[in-house]
This record gives structure tokens, sequence and C-alpha cells, in this order.
């Protein structure tokens, strides 16, 4: 692993708006096998992977950006009815857990921890069906999450893929990528900020 960053060394270059509002430009499904359940409502970016009433089951698959990244700050708003999961997986490696853990005890698969290595420090989601913020930045693969403007994950070295990873090259860049096989979720104001090397 490299040594942790000096944060407050990083410079950054242009906000690249992830998400138009409008349509699904500049995002794909990883698997095209799959079924796409993510489709734009009122601006928003909403996923809906609903199973047929006669029992069949359809496989929803995850998206993911078509730009690939290094180091970067990623901001986005999401919404997570009660009961549903998603998540949020930078470089195509390491998941940020989406998911309606309100009044729940810390754990490594609440809202905002890094999936099974990083237990958020504080409980700070809202409860489902709230919109809330997560401030991501991801530097010489050490991970910080700013969850509703609390610092739950501080300069976290990200120990390897987390489950679901597209890629187990820890040096490669990759993309963006939302789970969508999981349960209904919602995202929108999506601005990516890569670092300057």
């Amino acid at each position: 692993m490299p040594k942790k960053p000096d944060l407050s060394k990083v410079t950054y270059g242009e906000p690249i708006s992830l998400f138009n509002g409008k349509n699904l430009s500049g995002w794909e499904l990883i698997n095209p096998r799959q079924k796409n359940g993510f489709v734009v409502k009122d601006g928003t970016l909403v996923n809906d992977p609903v199973q047929p009433a006669n029992g069949e089951h359809v496989s929803y698959g995850n998206i993911r950006t078509t730009q690939e990244f290094t180091d970067f700050n990623l901001k986005l708003e999401v919404n997570v009815p009660e009961g549903n999961n998603s998540g949020v997986y930078l470089r195509g490696l390491y998941e940020i857990q989406v998911v309606d853990s309100y009044g729940k005890p810390l754990d490594s698969h609440n809202m905002g921890a890094l999936y099974s290595r990083v237990t958020p420090a504080t409980a700070a989601e809202k409860a489902a069906g709230e919109w809330q913020q997560m401030d991501i930045t991801l530097v010489d693969r050490h991970i910080t999450v700013i969850l509703n403007g609390k610092k739950i994950i501080d300069n976290e070295p990200a120990l390897g893929p987390t489950g679901g990873a597209i890629s187990t090259d820890v040096l490669s860049a990759g993309p963006i990528f939302l789970q969508g096989d999981h349960g209904k979720v919602s995202y929108r104001n999506i601005v990516l900020t890569p670092v300057k090397k």
C-alpha cells in the first residue's frame, strides 16, 4: 500500500458531471446480456428492478461510466427507500455501501461504509426515503467518506477490491459503477473532480 496521502496538498482538475439529468449518456451496462433497470425520471437516475408477477426471474445489471478514472473526489445525492440496497463502486474496485441502515448499530455494511472493510466512525445516515449527500475521495488507494456533512471514513486504506469488483488490478484506472441488481434507489447530481497528478 502507498503511505497515507496528505489530502491538504492534493490539487484537483475541472469537475465532470457524470449524469446529465436527461438520459443515460455516458453510462452502459457492465453485462449487456442483463436488463437495465435504470431510467431517468424528472432529472433523477432511478433504478427499479421489478420482478415479473408470474414468478420468472429477470437478471438486472449494474451500470458503469464509459469514462475511467484514477484518483478523484466524487459527490452525489442518493435516495434509498426502506429496506433497499445499492452501491457505488470507485474505479470498479471499491464499493461504498448504499443501503437503508438508519437506526442500526455501526457495521461495515451500513450506509457509507467501505463494504466489509471499513466501518463508519459514526452513524450519519438519514431515514429511508430522504435524499442524502455523499462526498467521497479516493487518493493513493485511501478513501475518505463524508455522509450528510459528517466525516465517517477518514483517509483509510482500501485493502484490496471489495466483493463484486470488476477487476483485481488496483493500479489501473476504472469506471464509477452503480449497483442495479439489488433494489430500488435514486441518484442525482453525480459530479466527479479528478485529482491532478
